[in-house]
């Protein structure tokens, strides 16, 4: 499993202990500048000899400049079978028993697995995130995250599926109509490497908002990495923030009891206990808890399989409309700026044909006459008169 941190001391070591219950064998962790005790809680798992410990000083943007796919290429390295990639506020979760059952069922000719993910509610009150929320949205719809079998060519920008890919350009397999190709091309001399399974064991519960001082932590890194500037709702955090009233913005984050109900009722919330208490069983891995030891309940309030593979399937196609609107923007865009280049060409055209114009005229033996002109035709209208 690898991941990225920054001050997440609130949360870490139950991921951590979790997917370690769960059947992960090994950590590739990047910190990148934590200053609450996280490196702290990393050194101890690392001097027990089951996490890589990268440090990083920089924020996310230096991550997507190649340190996400250096942290994966470093599991690889290390002899991984499968690459899950993750956050710490974020839990895998089978729907059958634990995560090496969940990737051994994915067939050998199949080399990703998408995992939807969904959001447990912000709830108030201190203490233990996992005790306090246990209310989830009812479908796993958010951005998927990635399992993926190891490869030593892997390219990664990010850890969502639409981000991954093994060797050079997907694009080397596509083929366009007979009319434009050169020969025949009927088949792939070099097929692409990862493909993604048409089974989705795994969903991934995300808790981002936990507690006031870890959500203004949240906010202060959101904006060191320009991430406040991006839209309106983006630029009224940070209003909120720089005014003192970002408490405001957590309490509307927040659900009570009231309107929880409401939404149970309404169908889009539903409360999941089972993660709750299978992470109180989740034995200590500092005290000699072996990995894999614990799976998710048989009868438990998670997804069923049938879930996970609808709402993959809407995550999936989300993905590929996302990308063709992108793709036609970017049409747009070009088409714009082919315009305005276009217009500019024109108009430098013009404006070199009139400079041009201008300095044949100025070269000219009249434009060096035109002063003596007035005294010339003083004097032939004087001779006149005489």
């Amino acid at each position: 499993m690898v991941y990225k941190v920054r001050d997440e001391a609130d949360i870490l070591e139950d991921n951590v202990r979790f997917h370690r219950a769960l059947g992960v064998d090994f950590f590739v962790i990047v910190d990148t500048g934590s200053t609450d005790g996280t490196l702290e809680i990393l050194e101890r798992y690392e001097r027990a000899g089951f996490v890589r410990l990268e440090r990083v000083q920089g924020g996310i943007h230096d991550m997507k400049r190649g340190g996400e796919e250096e942290i994966t290429r470093i599991a690889s390295e290390m002899g991984a079978d499968w690459v899950i990639h993750n956050d710490a506020d974020e839990f895998w979760w089978p729907a059958v028993g634990n995560l090496k059952d969940a990737l051994k069922s994915v067939g050998e000719q199949f080399g990703m697995v998408v995992a939807p993910r969904t959001e447990f509610v912000a709830r108030p009150g201190e203490g233990s995130f996992a005790d306090r929320m246990t209310v989830r949205e009812a479908r796993f719809r958010r951005p998927a995250k990635s399992a993926h079998r190891a490869n030593p060519r892997i390219s990664l920008r990010g850890p969502h599926p639409v981000e991954i890919w093994a060797g050079g350009s997907p694009y080397r397999g596509l083929v366009g109509k007979p009319v434009l190709r050169t020969g025949a091309e009927h088949r792939e001399d070099d097929p692409l490497e990862l493909l993604i399974a048409p089974t989705f064991p795994v969903g991934v519960l995300h808790f981002p908002v936990r507690s006031f001082e870890q959500y203004r932590r949240r906010v202060e890194i959101a904006r060191d990495n320009g991430q406040l500037e991006r839209n309106p709702d983006a630029r009224a955090v940070r209003d909120a923030y720089e005014e003192g009233r970002l408490e405001e913005v957590y309490e509307r984050l927040t659900l009570d009891d009231a309107a929880v109900a409401r939404g149970i009722d309404e169908g889009w919330l539903v409360e999941q206990t089972g993660f709750r208490d299978c992470l109180a069983a989740c034995p200590d891995p500092l005290a000699g808890g072996e990995t894999g030891t614990v799976g998710t309940p048989p009868d438990g309030d998670g997804p069923t399989l049938d879930d996970l593979r609808d709402d993959a399937m809407y995550a999936i196609t989300r993905y590929i409309q996302t990308q063709a609107h992108r793709a036609a923007k970017h049409r747009r865009q070009a088409a714009e700026v082919r315009g305005v280049k276009r217009r500019l060409k024109r108009r430098s055209r013009t404006l070199r044909k009139r400079t041009r114009r201008l300095q044949r005229i100025e070269s000219s033996v009249w434009w060096r006459l035109r002063p003596r002109a007035p005294r010339f035709i003083r004097r032939l209208l004087a001779r006149g008169r005489r």
